[in-house]
């Protein structure tokens, strides 16, 4: 009875109720269905995946200037340390007709090249990975907050009540 008249009457709430987590209206029309995202932390460098340094191959064996420590601090590099610039071996190509440039240990990537985002901009003045990769994730470099998927799971919703909007998947360590 209070579904079909007074306080759950209207049909948003009475959604709400039951799944919070339905898809929700987006405020124009979406272009995309669905967003894989994946982070995986231990992978190669992504100056060996997909960050040609064409100035880095030619300073290669030279030491790195002064202008590039001065004021910097490194996780593993200290002031004594031989700080000679080093690229990467792999070779790159452009693919599709965006001209994505992807290295040879991904050969088969570029066929997608034109479906895919690749975001080179990130930045960061974490000088560790992890704190670095919280702060990718989560906004803060700290534990215990929620992060980049649960944020998108809760504005968005998630289109099936049987499988999770967001999943993390962890090393099992």
């Amino acid at each position: 009875m209070l579904t079909n008249e007074g306080l759950l009457a209207s049909d948003s709430t009475s959604l709400d109720a039951v799944n919070p987590l339905a898809p929700k209206q987006p405020h124009f029309d979406a272009k995309a269905k669905a967003c894989i995202f994946i982070f995986m932390a231990g992978a190669p460098s992504h100056l060996d995946l997909f960050d040609p340094k064409p100035e880095l191959m030619k300073l290669h064996g030279q030491s790195m200037p002064e202008s590039m420590l001065k004021g910097v601090r490194f996780a593993f590099l200290k002031p004594d340390t031989a700080t000679l610039m080093a690229p990467t071996s792999r070779t790159f190509q452009k693919h599709g007709e965006c001209g994505m440039e992807l290295s040879d240990l991904l050969p088969h990537i570029g066929t997608v090249a034109d479906d895919i985002l690749l975001v080179r901009s990130m930045h960061t003045d974490q000088f560790n990975h992890h704190p670095g990769q919280l702060l990718m994730q989560c906004g803060r470099a700290s534990f215990g907050l929620p992060t980049m998927g649960s944020w998108m799971t809760y504005g968005l919703g998630s289109e099936s009540q049987n499988l999770p909007g967001y999943v993390v998947l962890t090393a099992g360590r």
